[in-house]
């Protein structure tokens, strides 16, 4: 058997063990960033809540939300920079911040509707009023972690932060 037909094969199978809401949040993820997710897990955990009854580390979106602000940043950065080559130091950091700064990434997650993903909501939770910007950090983190840099940095230029 052709090896690649042999992985064809084993993430079908996979796919099969998936429960019907896994499989539901995987297709709605995968409309949602444009390519077929590799890693469920990371997305789940992306959409993941911190349970106020946790008193260790645990799953959820903070670790994501991170590592997605700063692989925001450097994909925000060296786009202006490219875009605005005769452009001072003062002008590039503005525009920068004119596209990461948190009223804008709520707006973005807010519009993306990112809080329909989240897997762990209950009914009387109160959510932060940064949530929407925080779960798009983390949406971020797990596309880049599921995927290299440079098809990470065309999602988010390409399709993410272009609606």
């Amino acid at each position: 058997m052709e090896i690649k037909s042999y992985f064809s094969n084993l993430l079908k199978k996979r796919n099969k063990t998936l429960s019907d809401k896994d499989k539901n949040f995987k297709a709605a993820i995968n409309r949602l960033v444009g390519y077929k997710v590799n890693d469920l897990k990371l997305f789940k955990e992306a959409f993941t809540l911190k349970s106020p009854n946790t008193t260790k580390e645990a799953f959820n979106y903070e670790r994501l939300e991170y590592l997605g602000d700063a692989v925001l940043g450097s994909i925000v950065s060296c786009h202006i920079f490219h875009e605005y080559p005769n452009a001072n130091e003062g002008f590039l950091t503005q525009m920068k911040s004119k596209v990461v700064n948190r009223k804008n990434l709520n707006a973005l997650g807010e519009r993306l509707e990112l809080t329909r993903f989240l897997q762990n909501k209950e009914e009387n939770t109160t959510l932060s009023e940064n949530i929407h910007g925080n779960l798009f950090e983390a949406l971020v983190g797990a596309i880049y972690q599921d995927i290299d840099y440079d098809k990470c940095r065309e999602i988010i230029l390409g399709q993410l932060l272009t609606k």
